[in-house]
């Protein structure tokens, strides 16, 4: 449990009986991570809808737990199915899921599964560019992306060992840092055979948009702007 600005106690997951080990993050790969969120200026929550009793969220919540302590900046919260009220902007759909915060406000960027593999590039970009630390668009892409209108909720389904996957996330979330419009949600694919299902994904980086509209394929930053355009 932890208090709310108004003192009132909010049921969360205690992080101490959360594993301090993550397979997925080696001492060799802790350490370039300790020199990248290094870079960090401003500090970034992640918080996390994580089912205790799956293989996959005992992983994820791991690996937060580990990914987290490698810098001051960051700070972790975790939360059972049903405390998913604490975070009702995350979508528990498809769980786990781990949404990037900043000064208590939803940055639009998500994670569903375990951004394991290749993944994990997209995940620290993500991180990297809400903090300050990442690179920024040129003024040509940022006054595309600022022409976007409607919302837009886009899902990136992907394979973690899928090469142009990554890129097409980061793509993705870069959109949606930067315009309120957009929500860019990371879904690897193979935990959720639904989903896999109903949109007969065949092959991966595929975007989904707006639970309706369907790409395939490696996209730029360009490309998916110029979709959500109209």
């Amino acid at each position: 449990m932890t208090k709310s600005m108004f003192g009132e106690e909010t049921p969360m997951i205690d992080l101490s009986t959360i594993s301090s080990r993550s397979d997925l993050l080696d001492e060799t790969l802790k350490g370039q991570l300790r020199q990248v969120l290094a870079r960090m200026k401003q500090p970034v929550t992640l918080k996390a809808v994580v089912d205790m009793e799956n293989q996959s969220s005992r992983e994820m919540a791991a690996f937060l737990n580990v990914f987290s302590s490698l810098s001051d900046q960051l700070s972790l919260e975790l939360y059972l199915p049903q405390e998913a009220g604490q975070v009702p902007e995350l979508d528990v759909t498809y769980l786990p899921v781990t949404g990037l915060y900043q000064d208590g406000q939803y940055k639009r960027v998500a994670f569903h599964g375990i951004p394991g593999g290749k993944e994990i590039n997209s995940f620290v970009a993500a991180v990297g560019n809400l903090a300050g630390a990442g690179k920024g668009v040129g003024f040509l892409l940022k006054k595309k992306i600022d022409k976007i209108r409607h919302k837009a909720n886009l899902k990136i389904c992907v394979s973690l060992s899928c090469h142009h996957c990554p890129g097409v996330v980061a793509a993705c979330q870069q959109i949606a840092l930067l315009n309120p419009n957009v929500e860019a949600e990371m879904i690897d694919a193979r935990l959720y055979e639904d989903l896999v299902s109903r949109y007969q994904i065949e092959r991966v980086p595929f975007i989904i948009v707006n639970d309706h509209d369907t790409y395939m394929g490696n996209k730029t930053a360009e490309d998916i702007a110029d979709l959500l355009i109209y």
